[in-house]
C-alpha cells in the first residue's frame, strides 16, 4: 500500500478544519438571525397590545399589578371553599 504525501495529507485535513469551522459560524449567524426575527415580532406584538388597551383594562392592569396577590388568592380560595360546601350538602335543613 502505498503511502500518500505528508503535505496531501495536511492540506486535507487543512481543508476540513475550515470547512467544519465555516459550518459552524454560519449556523450561529442562521441562529442569530432566528433570534432577531423572533425577537421584533414579539416586541411588534407588545407594541400593538400597548397601542389597543383601552384606559379602563390599563388601569385594571395597573391595580392588579399594585395589588397583593397573596390576599387576593387568600380571598379566592375561602370563596371556593364556601361554594363547595354548599354544594356538597344541597339537601341540609337550614336553621330557622
Amino acid at each position: 500500500m502505498a503511502d500518500l504525501d505528508p503535505i496531501i495529507l495536511q492540506a486535507v485535513g487543512n481543508g476540513n478544519f475550515k470547512t467544519v469551522a465555516e459550518m459552524g459560524v454560519l449556523n450561529s449567524l442562521a441562529h442569530q438571525n432566528r433570534l432577531n426575527i423572533m425577537a421584533e415580532a414579539s416586541l411588534a406584538s407588545v407594541l400593538g397590545d400597548l397601542r389597543t388597551t383601552s384606559v379602563p383594562e390599563g388601569l385594571g392592569i395597573a391595580a392588579a399589578q399594585r395589588g397583593d396577590l397573596g390576599k387576593v388568592i387568600m380571598e379566592l380560595s375561602s370563596a371556593v371553599a364556601a361554594i363547595q360546601n354548599m354544594l356538597q350538602a344541597p339537601n341540609t335543613p337550614k336553621p330557622s
